[in-house]
């Protein structure tokens, strides 16, 4: 820390939340703080909520300083590329069985249709050859 420039305690928390807020909106289970063991600011898998299960937490990522919100989501998503390679390949799977999905929606829909016409053919055919017409307007008695 450079002794020439006197900063509040204040500004540290400040950076300190804004750190601690932008690892926790990268991943719920992220957080950010100082390792005691070595003194640096590290970037924390939670292991839980309660206090004993704080000793738990397992650092994945250190700096020497409390860094930018975007700096820190940048190195953060940059050090998870093989997290983010699993997520490229589950949505071109899906994408593929989605495709395939529909495929045979259309193909069956088309089946469906065609039998359902077969179908209305076979009915036409079993009656009888002439059909009754109705015709509509004044009844031969009524005129008389």
């Amino acid at each position: 820390m450079n002794t020439n420039v006197w900063l509040p305690p204040s500004h540290e928390f400040r950076g300190l939340a804004a750190a601690r807020k932008a690892a926790k909106e990268y991943d719920a289970n992220l957080d950010f703080g100082r390792n005691e063991k070595t003194g640096q600011w590290c970037v924390f898998i939670r292991h839980g909520t309660m206090p004993c299960a704080s000793e738990a937490d397992f650092p994945v990522l250190g700096f020497q300083d409390i860094p930018e919100p975007e700096l820190l989501q940048r190195r953060l998503y940059e050090s998870d590329s093989q997290r983010h390679n699993i997520v490229v390949q589950i949505q071109r799977h899906n994408s593929q069985l989605e495709k395939e999905r529909d495929k045979i929606s259309r193909e069956k829909s088309a089946e469906l249709a065609e039998h359902m016409e077969w179908g209305f053919r076979k009915m036409d055919s079993d009656k009888a050859p002439t059909r009754k017409v109705f015709f509509t307007g004044k009844d031969k008695d009524a005129s008389a």
